[in-house]
């Protein structure tokens, strides 16, 4: 009789198994699906060979319900296409095109439109993932919707193509490389470069901005599609979605960081930099301004004036003396001068330019830096790097005066911690740290105007505001995996910068380079193959 019971059992649950695998959207029980797919669905079913929709692979579905982000009125999208987009599904923006003849140019940018796709055939075209055999008619206009966009960086673009391709993204801070000469314009296939690689700008030569110059500096938005050999494309739709971002040159830029050198840090610690230009610190005077945000330096100094705010948060050193050509490195450090902290065998050599300071080990808060500051500094015994977790950094100013207002010639950070106390922009002015156009922040993006639709700047000028999130992480190796770690890291932070662009074209990376105490030499610095590198064409 048990067999009986459990044989019974066996097969009930067999067919109860066999029932919820089978992959049709019939067979939830008492549920009715959605007839609306969202685009993150339709594109995974294509896999190599045409696809025809039906309600069955789509899951029940059998139209879109997405925005318009095509615009045919410059006529330099690909002909017939109507280019539509949703985030529907895991709050995920993805696109696709349709191939709609003539009357795709009846829609615009934040149209709201259902698109009945089901029959249509889902295919590529030239490269082109899309879907055709969709009319008119089909197509049926929903009043206007919200129009976002992807901010993305060249490598993205080539590496998921399929996460960004028939969207409205953003390729910000890019310039043409190699530079164009005098009297070029845009018109043609440009080489478009944003720091992080090189992606194909497309303009018809026939279009009415073709001939603009090109921009030093500028924000470009556009839609990504594939090519037949691969590659991406990126289209702009008219001349209003490239916006000039001004110059993002620097004379100075941070190579390479000593936060933590082996033993006590005080006195020990140092900043390497680049110049890119020749740099006489007497008649054109800098500063360096450190910031900490430990929980007791947070509680003790609010940030109400930023990088000058002073007490326990920042402090600053003045850079006023000395000639620094271009090509060649700079360090400001303190008075012990070794290049890996006290049992260092070697220190900087009197041929290295080394700005030194001064910085207390003993006594209460003893370190001041060079003032200037809203307040005193009032820094501990263990050097102006924190090794607390929380957000530090260095930034470098052009000038000995610093006010909240002030914007870095170059700034970078280590780490995220502290919350609304790096960053809160409830505050009046906002509370924060400013930063510059560098390789890793930017001082103005784009988004869209959602009652004209059109690209429009927005300032985003602190650290931890949207798109300005890139930090390093406190340093650690395999062999030193923990960190604050005390093993003598030194971040080099490894990049390439184009003097002729005044651009970075390869965005710094940090490279954690272990400095023996026997042998690190200023050439461990200066002469690894992942030091930052200028070029000027």
């Amino acid at each position: 009789m048990k067999y009986i019971v459990s044989l019974s059992l066996a097969i009930i649950l067999a067919v109860v198994l066999n029932s919820c695998i089978k992959d049709t959207y019939e067979n939830y029980s008492g549920a009715t699906p959605s007839d609306i797919i969202s685009c993150l669905d339709v594109r995974p079913l294509y896999k190599g060979t045409d696809v025809v929709l039906t309600k069955e692979n789509m899951y029940g579905g059998t139209k879109l319900a997405a925005v318009v982000v095509s615009d045919h009125s410059a006529k330099n999208l690909p002909e017939g296409l109507l280019v539509v987009q949703d985030s529907r599904r895991l709050d995920t923006l993805r696109g696709m095109s349709i191939e709609l003849g003539a009357a795709a140019a009846d829609y615009h940018p934040g149209d709201s439109v259902w698109v009945e796709i089901e029959g249509g055939t889902l295919t590529r075209k030239n490269g082109i993932l899309l879907i055709t055999g969709v009319t008119a008619p089909k197509v049926t206009a929903k009043g206007k919707g919200t129009l976002t966009i992807n901010v993305v960086t060249s490598m993205q673009l080539y590496s998921t193509p399929q996460n960004w391709e028939s969207t409205l993204c953003l390729l910000n801070k890019s310039s043409f490389v190699p530079s164009l000469p005098a009297g070029a314009v845009i018109g043609g296939s440009r080489n478009l470069n944003d720091g992080f690689g090189d992606v194909t700008l497309f303009t018809d030569p026939g279009v009415s901005y073709a001939n603009d110059a090109p921009l030093a500096l500028g924000a470009y938005v556009g839609i990504p599609f594939r090519t037949a050999e691969g590659g991406v494309q990126y289209r702009t739709r008219n001349g209003d979605d490239i916006i000039n971002m001004g110059v993002s040159a620097q004379d100075l830029l941070i190579t390479g960081i000593q936060s933590d050198p082996k033993g006590g840090d005080g006195g020990y610690e140092y900043v390497q930099m680049m110049a890119t230009t020749d740099i006489d610190f007497k008649a054109t005077p800098y500063c360096m301004v450190f910031n900490g945000n430990a929980g007791t330096a947070s509680s003790a100094t609010p940030l109400d004036a930023g990088w000058a705010t002073g007490g326990q948060r920042t402090i600053k050193y003045n850079m006023d003396s000395g000639i620094v050509k271009k090509g060649k490195f700079v360090y400001l450090g303190f008075q012990n001068k070794k290049i890996n902290g006290s049992a260092g065998t070697y220190s900087f050599p009197n041929s290295t330019f080394f700005i030194q300071k001064n910085f207390l080990t003993t006594g209460t808060n003893p370190n001041r830096g060079d003032g200037g500051l809203v307040r005193a500094s009032q820094f501990g015994t263990s050097g102006p790097w924190a090794n607390s977790g929380n957000t530090c950094g260095v930034a470098i100013f052009k000038g000995t005066t610093v006010t909240e207002a002030s914007v870095p010639e170059d700034v970078l950070f280590i780490a995220t911690g502290g919350g609304n106390a790096i960053y809160d922009n409830t505050k009046s002015p906002i509370l924060g740290y400013r930063i510059c156009n560098n390789d890793w922040y930017s001082m103005y993006s784009v988004d869209i105007d959602q009652t004209t639709y059109k690209p429009r700047v927005v300032p985003f000028l602190h650290y931890r505001s949207a798109v300005n999130m890139t930090n390093m992480p406190y340093p650690i190796t395999d062999k030193y995996p923990a960190a604050p770690t005390d093993a003598g890291l030194f971040n080099m932070m490894g990049g390439v910068y184009n003097i002729k662009l005044a651009r970075w074209t390869t965005a710094r990376k940090q490279t954690v380079v272990e400095l023996v105490q026997t042998t690190a030499t200023v050439d461990t610095l200066e002469l690894h193959p992942a030091v930052t590198k200028l070029v000027d064409q």
